[in-house]
């Protein structure tokens, strides 16, 4: 399976969102919002990537007090501090309706249930999301390809305007988690401009966005290797899986 860093810095890459804007655009509109409700700050950063996402830490769960913007060609990648993973639908859809502007938002997450020595491991998802700045039919999605595990079974979905650069024959697949792959999310991505599963496209320039609220009493801090560790990712593993 294709991942990013191949699952070096998951869960905060297992999720990805980003803008078809410049940095300076993105980070203007990420804290316009933020500020909006809380107090927040934005730092310039100009640190390496991908070592640049350990600013995220710690990981929490319930709240997002630290988010990632970073340069990436003519699109601008969202990362966030949160535990399960990045929450870049919610972000990218407001923010392409807002601003406005195409969004994306993909997500890639290997199968790890039933492998030896896994205790619980991971159900399974690829996914598409491509948002634009007009309302559709559902919110501003204006196409969705995904196959997830459900938990019990492996699920196909595609909503919204096909693409030109799709390859509708794969949708046909007698199994179902090879009606969308990894290697077809690449090419989709690809296709509009984003490389997204290759390190040298996320530049040296980026932006931390801090706001000001609390992880909940019942919330959870960890370190990067602590969630690793806690959802059983062990980087590399993805590159020999499905999917």
């Amino acid at each position: 399976m294709r991942t990013l860093l191949s699952e070096r810095y998951a869960p905060i890459t297992s999720a990805i969102g980003f803008l078809e804007l410049p940095l300076d655009a993105a980070a203007e509109a990420l804290l316009g919002w933020r500020r909006g409700h809380l107090d927040a700050t934005a730092t310039r950063l100009a640190e390496p990537f991908p070592e640049v996402l350990h600013r995220l830490e710690p990981l929490t769960t319930g709240v997002r007090p630290r988010e990632l913007l970073v340069a990436a060609g003519s699109w601008t990648a969202y990362f966030d501090c949160s535990l399960r993973g990045t929450d870049a639908v919610s972000t990218i859809g407001h923010l392409s309706r807002t601003i406005p502007c195409q969004g994306l938002a993909i997500r890639t997450v290997p199968r790890t249930v039933g492998l030896p020595g896994v205790a619980q491991g991971r159900a399974g998802s690829v996914q598409f999301e491509l948002f634009g700045p007009l309302a559709t039919e559902f919110a501003n999605y204006v196409r969705t390809v995904a196959v997830t595990h459900t938990g019990s079974k492996w699920r196909f979905d595609a909503n919204g305007t096909v693409q030109a650069f799709e390859e509708p024959d794969a949708y046909t697949s007698r199994k179902i988690r090879d009606r969308f792959t990894s290697d077809m999310l690449e090419r989709y991505c690809q296709a509009i401009g984003v490389d997204a599963f290759d390190p040298a496209t996320y530049g040296a320039d980026a932006v931390l966005v801090e706001s000001a609220v609390t992880v909940p009493p019942n919330g959870v801090t960890m370190s990067l290797a602590e969630a690793q560790a806690w959802a059983e990712i062990v980087p590399g593993q993805a590159d020999d899986l499905p999917g």
